[in-house]
């Protein structure tokens, strides 16, 4: 009697424990989705890739000769450098080629309905013969023919040397719980990226980790991300007098695009004594950092509501030697407190790194609030 006692005391002893670890991790669960965020729109999801490397023999036209066609990539997601080669098979001589790099950013983890949607783009032709780079496209697969992302001057096949900001043609348009949609980065020669997005209402789940594309170059490569959260609610007295005032500082979005708010009250009346909201939209750091490149994000900053006081000051930074290397508005601006939307890029261009050295790209979205992207070098 006394051992099965023991027994059921033991039995006992080890489902307290078992129980004790499922709420544990059931309260877990539960803080982080009331942390995740209250932005409605369509939320990345995943990405694919679709390698177009292949090796075919075929017949020369009009010919029984034989030749071959290689088409092969380097790289990795967001910069990519792809070839495509003929050769005659009994001599090896190079009959035709192309050879071109094609760099882009990561479209926004967040697209808002009825915004348009920007990405960054560079094509340039390394070398040819007889033949010209393939055409490259993005495009949100919206309607009949989709939504493309056009340069300035309208343009959305790209065959020649380019480096600009591509907007997508419409606004995004607004989904449905659980719909899906996709980007596509159409590279040319089979190579195509898709970016899948789902659209929620209101409850966001952000990524912690950027999925790592093939990698075979030498680079820096992002690894992870931090947020630090500014949001607080602080008492102080009104400067010269006994008079009770607070501060609350506080957030609504996810990252990439996210509004802060500042709002100073008098404690007694509950009177508005001062405040602002701004709202920061940026696309993330590229995956990879290429050492003798120089980087480039898009930023923008609105000011939404203000009573006596501005923005603070927002930016983007490197650590790369000792002031770190900023990120620069085309007027050489890197600390910005008034409405803007451009593209910023480094003041310098990335310097090359040693294995397993770490780096780290800082958004400073002002009153506490910060991303930092983290890169090793590989």
């Amino acid at each position: 009697m006394k051992k099965r006692s023991f027994e059921l005391k033991s039995n006992f002893s080890v489902i307290k424990k078992y129980l004790f670890l499922i709420i544990m991790i059931l309260i877990g669960n539960t803080i982080y989705t009331q942390q995740s965020g209250t932005s409605a729109g369509w939320h990345f999801t995943s990405y694919e890739f679709k390698d177009g490397s292949t090796k075919n023999y075929s017949n020369l036209m009009g010919t029984s000769s034989k030749m071959y066609d290689t088409i092969s990539y380097k790289g990795a997601k967001g910069n990519m450098t792809i070839t495509h080669n003929r050769y005659d098979v009994k001599t090896g001589i190079l009959l035709a080629g192309v050879s071109y790099k094609v760099i882009w950013k990561d479209p926004a983890a967040l697209l808002m309905a009825e915004n348009k949607s920007f990405v960054n783009f560079s094509l340039k032709k390394i070398s040819s013969t007889k033949w010209a780079t393939p055409h490259n496209s993005i495009n949100l697969n919206h309607g009949l023919s989709g939504i493309y992302f056009v340069s300035s001057d309208g343009t959305k096949y790209f065959n020649t040397d380019v480096s600009t900001t591509l907007t997508s043609e419409k606004n995004i348009p607004k989904g449905t719980k659980g719909q899906k949609k996709s980007i596509q980065v159409n590279l040319g020669n089979g190579y195509i990226f898709t970016y899948n997005y789902e659209w929620r209402d209101g409850i966001t789940v952000v990524p912690t980790e950027q999925p790592a594309a093939s990698i075979n170059q030498n680079a820096w490569h992002f690894t992870n991300y931090e947020f630090k959260n500014g949001s607080l609610k602080k008492y102080s007295n009104l400067m010269g007098t006994s008079s009770k005032m607070y501060d609350t500082i506080s957030y609504k979005g996810v990252k990439g695009n996210m509004t802060i708010t500042q709002d100073r009250y008098d404690v007694k009346t509950g009177k508005l004594l001062a405040g602002v909201t701004y709202q920061i939209v940026w696309t993330d750091p590229a995956s990879q950092l290429i050492a003798g490149e120089k980087s480039s994000v898009n930023f923008s900053l609105k000011t939404i509501a203000t009573k006596s006081w501005t923005s603070p000051n927002c930016s983007i930074r490197y650590n790369q030697g000792i002031y770190g290397i900023y990120f620069l508005a085309p007027d050489g601006k890197k600390y910005f407190t008034k409405d803007v939307s451009t593209t910023l890029t480094t003041e310098k261009v990335i310097a090359e790194g040693s294995k397993g050295l770490k780096k780290f790209i800082q958004v400073n979205l002002g009153n506490g609030f910060m991303f930092t992207y983290n890169y090793e070098w590989r």
